[in-house]
């Protein structure tokens, strides 16, 4: 406000002055004040006034408590993966209020990041561009009665960049990409049986096959089985007609390679299952845009009949895909039933056409496994004298061998305690630099001093109330 709207405001100044004790003169005997000065300095006293006053009510964000998100979310969170009990409690911080880059913070404490989103985050967390790009696409409308040229646009690019997609069908999750792989592989060929290699999901038919089956009807153990990736025997065992779980296998559903890839199985078992009538399906929902060439298929020249894409592609916002051969895509033109109101969102398809674009222009990929290189090789080097301790799998994602859980958790301790984030889920983004990897390596010295230590137990170690982390459904 100028000299004059202050005066304006305080009409009553010298009865406003004499409440607020304020003095008519200045000090020091330089003489009165003006009109100016005394009503300038009732608006500073009513202003601390008012902010002294102020009641500060806080957020609905702020007055939230584990207790209550227990009270109101199963487990407390959205995905088994998320749960304190999957970390080092309770060290690791309960809640993530923001990330950018390869950093995350909880409150006021920063850490770099290595979960990366369950490996959904690829060029870093709030990468500005894709954000450009949804925002763009937000002020436009995201989603509509028909088609949107976008999906087209995104479809041929996948194309492009797939080896075996000719034909593609957007989702939003993982799951139910592999459900609808499943679906479309079982019309395609008139059988039932599936065998799956690796981690798909919660979808019945994959869920059979692990520890959390409540809720599955026992009927479906006789539809689906589970092979240890490598193992050919017992490939060959599933598809035997001695074997009761598995006598007509429409599909081989597995994940390209978790931590170490096999070229050679791979080829063996595209060959071994179209030898007997069966299908393959490669779950990329991790690998695909963090392998060089975009896929594992690609790496590795082998050719599936249909893929599982989502998690990376585009930089966490969700989007799945179901793509493959076109006599195989077919079915879900007939009675083979996919489909979804959300498929076509254009949120997530503007965000993959802007990742893709950025992994074409840039050398993201490159970059990912040489600073995953460069943390496997500084760890392995750190940790040589430690027995059976070390960084393995492929540069774009790796995963910690310890001895014993007791091991691992002493290991993530010490470096949560330093600023550094590491979980079972495991990956390097864009956004990490040589110093974010070297910072890493130093505070992973440090862990290894202290795992070194207390090496015959490791949870002597352990902070007040630390409890070992427990591995996922997803763990090797």
């Amino acid at each position: 406000m100028n000299n004059e709207e202050i005066i304006a405001k305080h009409p009553n100044w010298r009865e406003e002055a004499k409440e607020l004790d304020i003095s008519m003169v200045r000090g020091g005997n330089k003489g009165v004040k003006s009109k100016v000065e005394i009503a300038t300095e009732i608006e500073a006293h009513l202003a601390e006034i008012e902010e002294a006053n102020r009641v500060v009510i806080p957020s609905a964000e702020e007055l939230v408590t584990w207790e209550r998100t227990l009270e109101v979310i199963p487990d407390g969170v959205q995905t088994m993966s998320k749960m304190p009990a999957r970390h080092v409690s309770p060290l690791y911080p309960t809640y993530i209020d923001k990330g950018k880059g390869c950093h995350v913070w909880a409150g006021d404490k920063e850490y770099i990041d290595y979960p990366c989103g369950l490996g959904s985050v690829l060029l870093g967390y709030a990468d500005d561009r894709v954000n450009k790009a949804v925002k763009k696409q937000l002020d436009n409308g995201t989603i509509f009665s028909l088609p949107h040229k976008l999906e087209t646009v995104l479809a041929d690019k996948l194309v492009e960049l797939i080896p075996c997609a000719e034909q593609v069908r957007f989702l939003k999750t993982g799951t139910e990409a592999t459900m609808a792989a499943i679906k479309i592989a079982r019309a395609a060929t008139g059988r039932e049986g599936i065998v799956c290699m690796g981690y798909h999901g919660w979808a019945d038919w994959y869920g059979i096959t692990t520890d959390k089956k409540k809720g599955i009807p026992m009927s479906y153990s006789k539809l689906s089985g589970q092979c240890t990736y490598g193992d050919k025997d017992m490939v060959r065992e599933m598809f035997s007609l001695s074997n009761v779980i598995q006598k007509e296998v429409a599909a081989i559903i597995m994940e390209p390679y978790v931590y170490d890839a096999d070229e050679d199985f791979l080829k063996w078992v595209i060959d071994f299952a179209h030898d007997n009538g069966a299908l393959v399906i490669f779950d990329e929902i991790v690998t695909g845009f963090r392998t060089k060439g975009f896929s594992a298929q690609e790496m590795f020249n082998v050719m599936p009949d249909l893929t599982c894409l989502g998690k990376a592609m585009a930089n966490g916002i969700p989007i799945s895909v179901v793509c493959g051969k076109t006599k195989y895509m077919a079915e879900i033109q007939g009675d083979c039933f996919v489909s979804s109101t959300f498929g076509g969102d254009l949120i997530g398809i503007s965000a993959a056409l802007e990742t893709i674009k950025i992994l074409e222009a840039e050398p993201v990929i490159e970059h990912i496994w040489a600073m995953g290189q460069r943390l496997k090789d500084g760890f392995n080097e750190i940790s040589k004298d430690l027995p059976d301790t070390k960084l393995t799998g492929l540069p774009c994602r790796t995963f910690f061998e310890t001895p014993s859980e007791l091991h691992r958790t002493l290991l993530w301790q010490e470096c949560i305690k330093r600023g550094v984030f590491f979980g079972y889920a495991q990956f390097i983004n864009y956004a990490h630099t040589e110093k974010d990897i070297d910072k890493t390596l130093n505070v992973l010295e440090k862990a290894c001093e202290v795992l070194k230590d207390n090496w015959g137990e490791p949870n002597k170690a352990f902070d007040e109330g630390v409890v070992p982390a427990s591995a996922t459904v997803r763990h090797r």
